[in-house]
């Protein structure tokens, strides 16, 4: 392997490590503003960095003062060049993944029960529109013993390019006096399934032009029928032309007499 080749992985990778460094630290900055995630953009002009939320005036504040004071501690905590932020409210805050894992971990710490706060999750995710819903705890929830509870509603596909494109996942931690919980969320979207079948309706220039076509062949039809009684009508006169006698007949009919 190269150097060259190195060097752009080893870019490549150093990349990565820092958006999930960023992602974290909005995730923990922004929890109760319902992060619902980051896209980060760089390019020469400087880096822009779209933060998807379910209330975005606690991250702006009152006169953009919040998010002016966001915007000086990620440059000098991750270095970035020029960071520019944008705010975008998600309008269906229950079809993602991250806002819902983040509801259930702060219901759960005012001391409502995991189950009710899963099961009240998992109608509100059924009732936005989703094709299926499944929520997992982990942790010792009702016993010293660790293990874990699912709710599942709807259909959510497991494996395959169809779990890839439809399923989005999300995963949460949060700690009590028993200990650690886990929470996972996963959300089928059904506006991400490709349909089947589709079936497109026909322009009016083509019906009329469909319907001209039919007319047509049903005037050769009735042409053709008409043919043959022509040529019947024609053959009558050859007939009897033939079944009259002709003028030699007639001149030797004449000597004889």
């Amino acid at each position: 392997m190269s150097t060259a080749t190195i060097t752009t992985t080893r870019k490549v990778m150093n990349k990565f490590s820092r958006n999930a460094e960023i992602d974290e630290y909005l995730e923990a900055q922004l929890k109760d503003a319902g992060y619902g995630g980051v896209d980060i953009t760089t390019s020469p002009v400087g880096t822009r960095i779209t933060l998807y939320v379910q209330r975005p005036g606690l991250v702006i504040g009152r006169r953009g003062i919040g998010i002016r004071d966001l915007t000086d501690k990620m440059e000098k905590k991750f270095n970035l060049p020029n960071p520019q932020i944008s705010v975008v409210e998600e309008r269906v805050p229950e079809l993602n993944p991250r806002i819902m894992a983040s509801r259930i971990a702060q219901t759960v710490i005012r001391g409502t029960a995991f189950r009710r706060a899963s099961i009240w999750a998992l109608n509100s995710m059924m009732n936005a529109g989703a094709m299926g819903a499944e929520i997992t705890i982990a942790g010792k929830l009702r016993s010293e013993r660790a293990h874990f509870e699912k709710y599942t509603a709807g259909v959510v596909p497991k494996s395959g390019e169809t779990a890839d494109r439809v399923v989005r996942r999300a995963t949460t931690d949060v700690l009590l006096k028993m200990g650690l919980y886990g929470v996972q969320v996963r959300i089928a979207i059904k506006n991400a399934v490709a349909p089947e079948i589709e079936l497109k309706e026909a322009p009016e220039a083509t019906q009329a032009e469909g319907e001209e076509a039919g007319a047509k062949q049903g005037n050769q039809a009735e042409t053709t029928k008409e043919q043959p009684a022509e040529h019947t009508g024609e053959a009558a006169p050859r007939s009897s032309r033939r079944s009259s006698p002709s003028n030699k007949e007639e001149v030797v009919r004449n000597e004889a007499s």
